[in-house]
C-alpha cells in the first residue's frame, strides 16, 4: 500500500504516539487468577425490562444500558441482552474476568440479534471495553452512524467504531479478548480522522493509545462486517519500537492474535489489518470490495488492501478468499505484506477480480517472505499494478513459489511489476527472491517488470503458457506449453472455484517442478507434498507421495519453523562434539523462557535430539495449540542420557500424539541457564 509522492509511490504510516517496549508473553498457557466470587447471570430487555428491577432473571430484567454500564462484572458474569431488543448509546460495562472465567456478553431469547446503535456518540465504539482482560463478546448487531459527513474531506472526522476494546494504560498488558459471531454494519467511521491513524477505527477494533499498552490473546471469529469506515476489522498495537522507527521490537509487540473466519464486504478502505503483532493468524476470512471510498488528499493515505500485515513479525495469513479490491490513487491489490513485516507467510488464498492484483510486497524493513500455494484469477485487471507487486525494493529474501495465476483474455494485468522508481527497481536494490514451479496462464496484454531484472531473481521451472511479452523472464526450465487445466477462465466467489484450476492427468506440468524440500508438506487442496521428488507446478499436487513426509527440521535456519520468542538463536559457536557433531541447534540469548513454534496436525509426535549441561528433560515443555490458541501441555519420554564432550550430554525427546484440534506445537523453553540446554534437529510426524 504506497502513498503518491513526487518521486515514487511511498507507504509511511503516520502514528498518532510514539511508543516504547511492551513485554508480550508467548503463546499459551497463561495463568489463572484467584477464584473470586460466585458468578451472575444479568439480563437485559428493552421492551419489558426496567431499569429498576435486579436485572439477575429474564424477569427481572434491566430496560437500559445505564445500569449495566454503571456495574463492575466480576469472574464468569454474563450480560446477556434479549434478542429482538434495541439500544441507542453505548454499551461499556466495567470490570475484568479471568482466565478460566471470563465475562461474556451474548443474547438470550429467541429472534434477531440485539441491536446496539452508536447514532448518538460523538466518538468511540457503539460497544466499548477499557483496559479490562478476559471478555468475550457475541451475538450482538451493532451499527455506528452519526447521520452526518464524516469522511474526513477535506476536514478530518472522529474515530467511530462498531466493537472498540482498547488498552490506554501505559506499559500494560490486557490480556484475553474474544470477539465472535457479531454482525458489524453502517459505521460511519472517518477516512482522515483527528488524533488517531485512520486505520485504527472501522467496525472490529482492537487498539492501544499509549506508551507500551499491548494485548495478548485476541480472537476475532466468524463475525460479519460490512459497510463500515474506514477499516472492516483492524488489530492495531503501535508499540513495535523503542527509538527507531525501522526496528521491529519482538517483545513490545502484541501477541497471540487470530482473526479468522470473518466476512468483511465494502469496507471504505481496507478489510483486514494487523498492525503491531507478533504470530498473528489470519486465516478462513472472506473479504469482498475493499476500497469503495478514499480520498483526493494523497497525503491521507488514500491506498486500501484486502488483507494484510504490518509492524510485525511470524504472520501467517492462509485460507482466505479476497476479491473485488479497488485501486483509486495506488494499491488495490487482495494480499499484503507491507512495510516492517518480519517472517510473513502467504498459503493456501484464493485471490479474485482484484483491481490492484493479487499481493503487494512491501521492501522497507521487512524480510524474509514466503508465498506459496495460492491461487490467483483475474486480478490486477486495472493495469495499473501487478499480479505480484514489488514496492520499495524487495523484502529479500522473497520465496514464491507452487502458485498457479490465470490472466483471462482482454486483461492488461502485469503478471510481475515493480512499483517505483527506477531506483527503487534496480539490479542494487532489492534483496534476493526467487520464482519457482508456478503456473502463470497470461492471456492478456500485460508485460513484466521486476527488481533486479535478473541479477538478484531467480526464476525456475515455471509454466509461463499463453502470451509471451518480450519481458518473460528467461528461466531455463521453464515450459510454454498449455499447463491444461479442467476449466480456464472459471471465476467467481466460493473456493469451489479452485477445482477448475486442477491439472487434467496429461498437464505437462504434472512432476516437472523443481524439489522444494521446506514445502509447506501439502498443497492448496490438502495433498501431501513430497520433499524429494519432483512436485507438479502450481497449487495442485497431482501426483501426491503414498506416505506423507514428515516434517524436519535441521535448524540451522528459520526457514520451517513459523515463529519463535524474541530471545530464540541459533548457535553454531559451540564445539560440535560436545553436540555429538550436531554443527547448528536452537538455544536462548538469556536465562527467561523462550519458545519455537512449528505446523503440526492430531497424532503426530515431536522427536527432539537435546543437549544438556548438568540440566534435565524438564528443561523443556511440549505444547500442542488450537485453532484459538489454546494450549495443552504434550507428555513426553526421554532416554538416557549419553554423554558427549566437556561434561554435555545427549537425550532424544519423543512426545505421545498430538490432541485432537492441534494447528501447531512449540517446544518451550524453561528457566535454566541459557547456554545449559539447546535443542538439535526436530521431526513432527
Amino acid at each position: 500500500m504506497t502513498e503518491q509522492s513526487k518521486t515514487r509511490p511511498a507507504r509511511r504510516r503516520a502514528l498518532a504516539t510514539v511508543l516504547a517496549v511492551v513485554v508480550a508473553t508467548a503463546g499459551g498457557v497463561l495463568a489463572a487468577q484467584p477464584a473470586s466470587a460466585a458468578p451472575n447471570t444479568f439480563y437485559v430487555d428493552s421492551v419489558n425490562g426496567s431499569d429498576a428491577a435486579a436485572g439477575t432473571s429474564a424477569s427481572t430484567a434491566w430496560k437500559s444500558l445505564a445500569p449495566v454500564n454503571a456495574h463492575t462484572f466480576t469472574a464468569g458474569d454474563s450480560i446477556l441482552l434479549a434478542r429482538g431488543g434495541t439500544w441507542t448509546g453505548q454499551l461499556s460495562p466495567q470490570g475484568s474476568g479471568t482466565a478460566s472465567a471470563p465475562v461474556t456478553i451474548s443474547a438470550y431469547g429467541t429472534g434477531a440479534l440485539p441491536h446496539l446503535s452508536g447514532a448518538t456518540l460523538a466518538t468511540g465504539g457503539t460497544v466499548q471495553l477499557q483496559n479490562q482482560s478476559w471478555w468475550t463478546i457475541q451475538n450482538l448487531d451493532v451499527s455506528n452512524n452519526s447521520g452526518v459527513d464524516n469522511f474526513g474531506d477535506p476536514t478530518a472526522g472522529t474515530p467511530r467504531s462498531g466493537i472498540l476494546v482498547r488498552n490506554t494504560v501505559a506499559n500494560t498488558t490486557q490480556r484475553g479478548i474474544v470477539i465472535r459471531g457479531n454482525v458489524v454494519s453502517d459505521v460511519n467511521g472517518c477516512f482522515n480522522c483527528t488524533d488517531i491513524d485512520a486505520h485504527d477505527n472501522g467496525g472490529i477494533v482492537v487498539d492501544t493509545t499509549q506508551l507500551g499498552a499491548s494485548f495478548d490473546g485476541v480472537l476475532v471469529e466468524n463475525n460479519s462486517v460490512h459497510d463500515v469506515g474506514r477499516t472492516g476489522i483492524v488489530v492495531w498495537d503501535a508499540s513495535y519500537f523503542t527509538t527507531d522507527m525501522t526496528v521491529i521490537v519482538q517483545s513490545a509487540l502484541t501477541s497471540n492474535v487470530r482473526i479468522r473466519g470473518n466476512t468483511v464486504v465494502n469496507p471504505d478502505s481496507d478489510g483486514i489489518l494487523a498492525f503491531g503483532t507478533d504470530g498473528a493468524v489470519m486465516e478462513y476470512n472472506v473479504v469482498r470490495g475493499a476500497g469503495q471510498r478514499t480520498i483526493t488528499d494523497t497525503t491521507k493515505m488514500p491506498a486500501s488492501a484486502g488483507l494484510w500485515p504490518t509492524r510485525g513479525m511470524n504472520t501467517l495469513m492462509q485460507f482466505n478468499e479476497v476479491s473485488g479490491t479497488r485501486t483509486h490513487f495506488t494499491d488495490g491489490q487482495g494480499f499484503d505484506v507491507d512495510m516492517g513485516s518480519k517472517n510473513t507467510r502467504v498459503q493456501y488464498n484464493y485471490s479474485h477480480d482484484n483491481e490492484g492484483g493479487f499481493i503487494l510486497l512491501m521492501g522497507g524493513y521487512s524480510s524474509d517472505v514466503v508465498v506459496r500455494d495460492n491461487l490467483s484469477v483475474n486480478d490486477g485487471w486495472g493495469g495499473q499494478k501487478g499480479i505480484f507487486t514489488f514496492s520499495w525494493g524487495v523484502p529479500g529474501p522473497v520465496k514464491i513459489y507452487n502458485n498457479t495465476v490465470y490472466i483471462p483474455t482482454g486483461s492488461s494485468a502485469k503478471p510481475i511489476y515493480c512499483d517505483g522508481d527506477a531506483g527503487a527497481c534496480a539490479s542494487s536494490t532489492p534483496g534476493q527472491w526467487s520464482f519457482v514451479n508456478n503456473i502463470i496462464d497470461n492471456h492478456g496484454t500485460g508485460d513484466y517488470s521486476y527488481p533486479g531484472m535478473g541479477t538478484n531473481a531467480t526464476f525456475s521451472s515455471n509454466v509461463f503458457s499463453g502470451n509471451h511479452p518480450a519481458s518473460e523472464p528467461a528461466d531455463p526450465t521453464k515450459l510454454t506449453s498449455d499447463p491444461l487445466f479442467v476449466a480456464p477462465g472459471t471465476t467467481g466467489n466460493g473456493f469451489g472455484v479452485a477445482d477448475a484450476y486442477k491439472l487434467r492427468s496429461t498437464s505437462p506440468a504434472i512432476s516437472n517442478g523443481q524439489v522444494i524440500a521446506t514445502n509447506g508438506l501439502r498443497d492448496f487442496f490438502g495433498n501431501a507434498l513430497s520433499n524429494t521428488a519432483a512436485p507438479t507446478c502450481g497449487f495442485y499436487e497431482a501426483a501426491p507421495p503414498a506416505v506423507a513426509p514428515a516434517l524436519f527440521d535441521p535448524a540451522n535456519d528459520w526457514s520451517i519453523s513459523t515463529a519463535r520468542s524474541a530471545n530464540i538463536m541459533l548457535d553454531t559457536t559451540a564445539p560440535t562434539s560436545n553436540m555429538a557433531g550436531d554443527a547448528s541447534r536452537i538455544k536462548r540469548s538469556d536465562d527467561q523462557p523462550g519458545w519455537v513454534r512449528w505446523d503440526a496436525t492430531p497424532g503426530k509426535t515431536v522427536t527432539l535430539s537435546t543437549y544438556y549441561f548438568n540440566q534435565g528433560p524438564g528443561a523443556f515443555t511440549i505444547v500442542a495449540l488450537d485453532g484459538s490458541g489454546n494450549a495443552t501441555i504434550v507428555p513426553f519420554t526421554a532416554t538416557a542420557a549419553t554423554s558427549t564432550t566437556n561434561g554435555w550430554a545427549k537425550r532424544t525427546i519423543t512426545s505421545s500424539a498430538l490432541p485432537a484440534g492441534t494447528r501447531a506445537v512449540e517446544v518451550r523453553f524453561g528457566l535454566v541457564s541459557s547456554w545449559g540446554v539447546q535443542i538439535g534437529d526436530i521431526t513432527v510426524g
